[in-house]
C-alpha cells in the first residue's frame, strides 16, 4: 500500500493546480453572468383572460329516426354537404304502410258502424214519438251513437298517425350543413326516438358557416368578461391564424370543476366566422382583453415584492444603493405590470430582493 501514497499526493497537487489555473474570460466561458436588474419603461399593458377549448359548430343537429325500422337506403356519407329538407336516408316502409292500411280499414269499419247506429237512432226517435220506445231505450240509442262517433274519431286519429309514420321513414336534413358521425350502414335496425329513449343516432348535421369555441372560465375570469365582449381566437394547429370572435354565451351559474370539485367553472361559448381551414374538433385558444392602458410606466412582474400589506419595488439610487419604495400598481399582463406611483421611466429596479436596502 505504500506505493499508493505518492500517487495520491500527486493527484492532490494536480487538483490544486487545476483549481487555480487561470481561465480566459473571452473564450470557453464556464458560466454566464446573470442579470438581476431591469429598467422601468413606458409601454402598453393589456390585461387579458385566456382559456383553451375545442371548436364546434354553433348550430348542429343529431339526426335520429322518429320511427323504428330497417335502414333501407343511405344517401350521404361523412363529410358531405347537405341542404335543408334534403333526403339523407330511408327506412323500409313495409311495416309502416301495413299499419297505415290496417288503420284505414279500421276507419272504414267505424264509418259503417256509425252509419248503422245513426239509422238505429233515427228509427228509435220515430218510435219514441209514437210511444213504442221507452226513455231508457232512447238514452241507450243516443249513447251508442256518441260512442260510435268517438270511436270513429279515434280511428281517424290513428290513421293520421300511421300516415305520418310512413312519411317519417324518409329522413331529411333539418338544416344546411355538413354530415359527420355517419357510422350507420344499410340494413341496420334503427330504433325510433321516443320519450323513453333517444333512439339510434344516424348522423350529425353541422352548420359550419359559423363556429364556436367551448371554454371553461374560472370564478375570477368569469367576473371580468360578459356576453357580447370581443375575443381573439388562435389555433395551435394553424400557426399565425387569428380570428375575431365574440362571447355569445356564458352560463349564469357556476358548475363543479370535473378535475377539482371544490372549484367552480363557468362554461362559455365564443363564436367566430368559419374558413381558413378551421374545422370542428380542433383545439383553440381564446384571449379576451378586459382592460388596457397605453404608454404607462411599467416594470417586470418579478420586480414587485410583497412587504406585509404593501407592494415594494427596489430602485437603485444615485449612490448605487437599493431603496425600497412602496408603489401603487395597475394593470398587468403576462410579463409586466403598470406602476401608478413610486417609479419613473429609466429607474433601475432589482428583480431579486436585495440583501441590503433602506
Amino acid at each position: 500500500m505504500k506505493f499508493l501514497k505518492p500517487l495520491v499526493l500527486l493527484a492532490a497537487i494536480g487538483g490544486l493546480a487545476f483549481a487555480f489555473w487561470p481561465v480566459p474570460k473571452d473564450k470557453g466561458r464556464m458560466a454566464t453572468k446573470l442579470n438581476f436588474e431591469a429598467k422601468a419603461e413606458e409601454r402598453d399593458i393589456r390585461e387579458t383572460v385566456e382559456a383553451a377549448g375545442f371548436v364546434r359548430a354553433v348550430i348542429y343537429s343529431n339526426v335520429r329516426a322518429e320511427v323504428s325500422g330497417k335502414l333501407q337506403k343511405l344517401y350521404v356519407a361523412t363529410g358531405d354537404m347537405v341542404k335543408r329538407d334534403q333526403i339523407l336516408a330511408e327506412l323500409d316502409p313495409v311495416l309502416a304502410k301495413a299499419d297505415e292500411d290496417e288503420a284505414r280499414r279500421n276507419v272504414q269499419l267505424q264509418r259503417f258502424t256509425l252509419e248503422r247506429i245513426t239509422r238505429d237512432l233515427r228509427r228509435s226517435e220515430t218510435l219514441r214519438e209514437k210511444g213504442f220506445v221507452s226513455e231508457r231505450e232512447m238514452l241507450d240509442a243516443r249513447t251508442a251513437y256518441e260512442v260510435a262517433k268517438l270511436q270513429g274519431e279515434i280511428a281517424q286519429s290513428r290513421l293520421d298517425k300511421a300516415t305520418e309514420n310512413v312519411s317519417r321513414t324518409v329522413i331529411r336534413a333539418p338544416h344546411d350543413g355538413q354530415v359527420s358521425d355517419c357510422v350507420i350502414v344499410e340494413g341496420q335496425i334503427v330504433i325510433g326516438a321516443q320519450s323513453i329513449n333517444s333512439g339510434t343516432l344516424i348522423m350529425t348535421v353541422s352548420d359550419t358557416s359559423v363556429l364556436r369555441v367551448d371554454v371553461s372560465l374560472n370564478e375570477f375570469a368569469a367576473t371580468r368578461v360578459e356576453v357580447g365582449k370581443d375575443a381573439l381566437v388562435t389555433f395551435d394547429s394553424i400557426p399565425g391564424l387569428r380570428k375575431s370572435g365574440k362571447i355569445n354565451f356564458m352560463t349564469p351559474f357556476g358548475t363543479p370543476d370535473p378535475k377539482v370539485p371544490d372549484l367552480r367553472i363557468f362554461p362559455t361559448q365564443v363564436s367566430f366566422a368559419a374558413g381558413d381551414g378551421v374545422r370542428p374538433g380542433i383545439s383553440a385558444n381564446v384571449t379576451v382583453t378586459v382592460d388596457s392602458v397605453k404608454d404607462c410606466v411599467a416594470v417586470p412582474l418579478s420586480a414587485v415584492f410583497v412587504d406585509g400589506a404593501d407592494r415594494v419595488i427596489y430602485v437603485r439610487d444615485g449612490g448605487g444603493e437599493w431603496e425600497a419604495r412602496k408603489v401603487r400598481l395597475g394593470l398587468s399582463d403576462a410579463g409586466w405590470t403598470q406602476v401608478r406611483e413610486g417609479v419613473t421611466p429609466g429607474d433601475v429596479v432589482s428583480l431579486i430582493r436585495p440583501a441590503v436596502n433602506r
